[in-house]
């Protein structure tokens, strides 16, 4: 009897689908509440349509001071320290990453790599044992194996990457 969906696209699957099952509402935090946020990795939506990305360093009592690493604009906003002040501040996405996913997907990997490597290596003609081949079995197999523990490793590091909206109640 055959299996409806191989076994890897179902992992594969629930690991895409991860990440969106744990959406949460946006969280609310009032402006003494932001210290919190002090050397996180954090994006912001400008009142003039722009956008800025980087590390709070400093929550002021008028601004929140932001080491600026991407913006939509290096014109208007180049690298370096930002103020962004409290009166235009209403929200921002706080940026996070954590590592289950990748040790899943990197042992998900690993298992269909080494299955689908030693298909590839019984294939390659002589196989794994025999001397036809000249090595062919043992490097289509290496080879196979390194790939898919490297794209498993990619999906889990996509999967495990975090963003919290925050609204700020003033």
């Amino acid at each position: 009897m055959a299996l409806p969906h191989p076994p890897l696209a179902v992992a594969l699957l629930v690991l895409w689908m991860a990440p969106a099952a744990g959406a949460v509402a946006p969280q609310r935090l009032t402006w003494e509440e932001l210290p919190q946020l002090v050397g996180k990795h954090v994006s912001i939506p400008l009142y003039d349509g722009g956008a800025v990305a980087g590390k709070v360093r400093e929550v002021q009592a008028d601004a929140l001071l932001i080491e600026v690493s991407r913006s939509t604009s290096r014109a208007a906003y180049p690298k370096g320290l930002m103020r962004v002040p409290r009166a235009k501040l209403h929200v921002l996405d706080l940026h996070g990453k954590g590592f289950k996913y990748r040790v899943i997907g990197t042992a998900l990997g690993f298992a269909a790599g080494a299955a689908g490597g030693a298909c590839v290596a019984f294939g390659v003609q002589g196989g794994p044992f025999g001397d036809e081949g000249g090595g062919a079995a043992g490097a289509g197999m290496i080879g196979v194996m390194a790939g898919v523990t490297v794209a498993g490793y990619a999906v889990g590091n996509a999967a495990d990457r975090r963003t919290t909206t925050i609204q700020i109640v003033h």
